[in-house]
């Protein structure tokens, strides 16, 4: 038997922007939908943060998610099973409330775990484990040490690993009571990466240009084969672009109703900056963002790379730092700012 997996859907997110839910629903309905069907998985695991909001839903990202993610689950007949991830409770402290219970309870398929389950098939169990949280960690760490499945699937935050690319996550759990498990499965971190026997699955679409030029897509277990593929969903809706390193023939149209960044080059020759301006226009992106990269002080010898996205730039900034700082520390508080600055 095949199970796919997928986690950190975050419907809802960028304040329920329509763009983004449009692209994320679009790519269930063309990727994971088709592939499931000609595969015949009958079987989906969700490792957390199904919606983005913790407080409320926007009604009409209800009607949407209802009508394109959950009733087309319903009507495959699939085995829907979910644990709850940090972004679907309510309270920091329990996830006794929590959006998924309260919005999509009623289908029949719609399998929630809230507390610690065991999921069996084929002669094979894989543990299934919600966000830890103080109401539940006694209970959850218990389950751990005493679980006799060779694989775990939960959404954790160890640290040690990628949270975002190049910044490894620091106070979180330690990933020594995991090494025990044959495999370990998470989502939470956005990033994909894979340290000793924990696999951190990314998210299967872009949410801002941090995410550019990173692995996205969804993956399938076999549980007879224990096998974990990867399903790459190459449809990128970010896109940073240099005047001086677009060729003549590149498809314009695989830009159109994305997000661009275009970076101009300061030797680039204006027509070929005109040119490349009116490709772009024409082939409608939702944004194109235009940056001209240039010194303002030629004896200065450090220059930004403003072909990397915001998160990467501060992250560097923040690395260069001299002095005692808190460098990780510092660098959460700038993500939480900028990540709140892109949904309000």
């Amino acid at each position: 038997m095949k199970i796919g997996i997928i986690n950190d859907t975050h419907f809802g997110v960028r304040n329920d922007s329509s763009f983004f839910l449009e692209n994320f629903l679009s790519f269930f309905e063309n990727v994971f939908f088709p592939y499931i069907k000609q595969n015949d998985i009958k079987t989906v695991f969700h490792l957390g943060d199904l919606m983005d909001r913790r407080k409320y839903v926007n009604i009409h990202t209800l009607n949407q998610v209802k009508k394109r993610f959950i009733e087309p689950l319903v009507e495959m007949n699939v085995d829907f099973h979910m644990v709850i991830g940090n972004h679907d409770m309510y309270f920091r402290n329990t996830n006794s409330v929590n959006s998924a219970k309260e919005l999509f309870s009623d289908y029949d398929n719609f399998n929630l775990h809230e507390e610690p389950y065991t999921f069996e098939s084929n002669g094979l169990c894989i543990g299934l484990v919600p966000w830890i949280c103080s109401e539940n960690e006694d209970k959850i760490l218990d389950y751990i040490e005493n679980c006799a499945c060779p694989i775990l699937a939960g959404h954790f935050e160890l640290s040690g690993y990628q949270v975002l690319s190049g910044l490894n996550f620091k106070g979180g759990m330690s990933d020594s009571s995991l090494k025990r498990f044959e495999m370990v499965l998470s989502g939470h971190f956005h990033i994909r990466s894979q340290k000793n026997n924990v696999h951190y699955l990314g998210t299967q679409y872009d949410m801002t240009f941090a995410d550019s030029g990173t692995l996205k897509g969804f993956s399938v277990l076999d549980t007879e084969t224990r096998e974990l593929d990867f399903i790459e969903n190459s449809d990128s809706i970010f896109h940073t672009l240099n005047t001086e390193n677009i060729e003549d023939c590149v498809d314009y149209s695989k830009f159109n109703n994305k997000y661009i960044k275009l970076i101009v080059d300061k030797n680039t020759p204006k027509s070929k900056v005109d040119s490349i301006v009116k490709n772009i226009d024409k082939n409608s992106p939702h944004e194109l963002s235009v940056i001209e990269d240039f010194t303002l002080n030629e004896d200065i010898n450090e220059k930004v790379d403003l072909s990397k996205d915001t998160i990467t730039i501060i992250n560097e900034e923040i690395d260069s730092l001299e002095g005692e700082v808190d460098k990780f520390k510092l660098k959460t508080i700038m993500r939480d700012i900028y990540l709140e600055a892109l949904n309000s």
